[in-house]
């Protein structure tokens, strides 16, 4: 072969390199969005569930959360949904490894749904609170 074409071998070889390599960034970029978007998705789920719930009269399995004083648990079984080993965590599907949503601080007229997975770079806190102007509000931290 001749120089000229050892050096057009030299460079194709570079270059799709580097278009591999911008591939896997744009992947894994793309794939710590969706966790992140899975995680706003289950969290403003449960918390639709929840402001649903909040507007039955008990004597129907709804809950008043200023009144009942209910357990983050005694929700969970009321909406339905399956546990993830706690009482109080709900498995998060399609966010990834260990993707689960949390109910925090509940009582006193409102409740958090904390959500997190080890491959979404935050964490989404959705609060509920269906007596207000505003029942849903989402909130995003660092893991």
């Amino acid at each position: 072969m001749g120089q000229q074409q050892l050096l057009l071998l030299v460079l194709s070889t570079v270059i799709v390199g580097l278009a591999t390599v911008a591939g896997i960034q744009a992947f894994s970029e793309n794939q710590a969005q969706a966790s992140q978007d899975a995680l706003v998705q289950r969290g403003t789920s449960i918390a639709s569930d929840i402001q649903g719930l909040a507007g039955k009269p008990s004597q129907m399995g709804g809950i008043d959360l200023t009144t009942d004083n209910p357990s983050a648990s005694g929700i969970i079984d009321k909406l339905g949904y399956q546990t993830d080993g706690s009482e109080d965590t709900v498995p998060a599907e399609g966010a990834g490894n260990s993707g689960s949503c949390q109910l925090k601080n509940v009582g006193s007229g409102s409740v958090d749904v904390e959500c997190t997975s080890d491959d979404a770079p935050q964490t989404v806190t959705v609060t509920v609170t269906p007596a207000s102007d505003s029942p849903v509000s989402t909130s995003f931290s660092s893991s």
